[in-house]
């Protein structure tokens, strides 16, 4: 008896009655935890060995009903026992976590699949993916056990990691690239916790740094004249970026359709994939009008568009435009979302309004996003106080 694999699915064998059995149990890392489960419960059923969990409780926590039926499925006496994608995470870590706990790579790996059946993107759970393989699990350990990690033995060390030389830039990380990171470990200890893997989180006792704000080094008028050096779609993406306050790119800007404007009350709602959440932009008039002249030349029905198809990247196009106006400081997208926040806050804006506006999740984010300028803006409040002596 034993788990081995067959085209990247996780399979047990063991002998009934002078007869090989086999049974799948799918691809994945959940796949390799019930296989190793069910094969645990055999041989301690074998042994007459009495044990909390039965062969027979683990086919009923980890089977579809109707799936789980003795009939061949790619050779004779093969059982299929594959787990539906959407079936719960919480019940099959019952049966699937060994009895000494769940390792950082076990947790890690059932929450990427938690991600999956939750509706977040491809992009973003293929990018965490591959920060736990990559250096999550050379720094933390695949194999420790998550209950025996602390914050002074573990996160401490990885943090200060964190810190060093990026091997991709050659160059320290960021203070928000960190914090990122660590935001990560804390999402994954923290589901641990609601799936009652574990009982505690190893981030507990970090102060999550302050991070230094980009020094954004463009205004309204260097983005006219990258504009008027631009290719017509990367001109329109960013008069779109600037009125709406989207986060550049597929998440936000060129995912926006026609369809998502409401004409008549000068609206565009915009689904952030970041947040999972719609919110509701009002336009002025001018741009409002923009859009109508826009429409009438659209084949894709994407508001941003290249030659009739929906755009994925503009990044070298921009590059290419802000060189060609002039422009000797580092440039992003971004620095449009920026402007647009920063711009509406100079005009005397409500910073829960702008808050709302941006997309962020709470008042307090955008205000650490943009302390540094508000910090400006209180002493500018100030100002204008009146003197209460007595006029002379």
């Amino acid at each position: 008896m034993g788990v081995y694999q067959r085209d990247g699915r996780f399979m047990v064998y063991w002998h009934e009655e002078g007869k090989r059995r086999d049974k799948s149990f799918g691809r994945g890392e959940l796949a390799r935890l019930q296989a190793e489960a069910f094969n645990l419960a055999i041989q301690q059923a074998k042994a007459n060995v009495h044990v909390p969990v039965q062969e027979e409780q683990v086919v009923e926590a980890v089977s579809d009903p109707v799936a789980h039926q003795e009939e061949p499925v790619d050779g004779p006496g093969e059982v299929q026992a594959e787990m539906p994608l959407a079936t719960s995470v919480a019940t099959v870590a019952a049966v699937a976590v060994p009895a000494k706990g769940v390792t950082f790579g076990q947790l890690s790996m059932m929450y990427l699949d938690h991600l999956r059946v939750s509706g977040r993107t491809p992009k973003h759970i293929a990018n965490l993916e591959n920060l736990l393989k990559g250096m999550f699990f050379d720094i933390l350990g695949r194999d420790t056990l998550v209950e025996g990690m602390t914050y002074l033995k573990d996160i401490v060390p990885f943090i200060k990691e964190m810190q060093g030389i990026s091997h991709q830039t050659k160059r320290p990380r960021s203070q928000s690239c960190v914090n990122r990171y660590c935001d990560y470990l804390d999402a994954i200890f923290n589901f641990g916790i609601e799936m009652e893997l574990i009982a505690r989180n190893p981030m507990k006792g970090r102060k999550k740094a302050k991070e230094k704000p980009r020094d954004v080094q463009v205004g309204v008028d260097d983005l006219r004249r990258i504009m008027e050096c631009a290719e017509p779609h990367v001109r329109w993406a960013m008069e779109v970026c600037f009125n709406l306050g989207t986060r550049p790119g597929p998440s936000e800007l060129f995912a926006l359709r026609y369809e998502n404007v409401d004409f008549g009350a000068g609206t565009v709602r915009i689904f952030a994939t970041k947040t999972q959440t719609y919110r509701t932009v009002p336009v002025t008039a001018a741009f409002l009008d923009r859009l109508r002249e826009m429409r009438r030349f659209s084949r894709s029905g994407y508001i941003v568009e290249y030659d009739g198809k929906p755009v994925t990247t503009i990044r070298k196009s921009f590059n290419k435009a802000c060189v060609k106006a002039g422009i000797t400081v580092d440039v992003r997208m971004y620095d449009l979302r920026h402007l647009f926040a920063t711009t509406m806050l100079a005009n005397g804006a409500d910073l829960a309004a702008v808050s709302k506006l941006m997309g962020h999740s709470t008042v307090k984010m955008t205000a650490d996003v943009y302390y540094h300028y508000l910090e400006g803006e209180k002493e500018r409040a100030v100002s204008k106080l009146p003197s209460l002596e007595p006029a002379a």
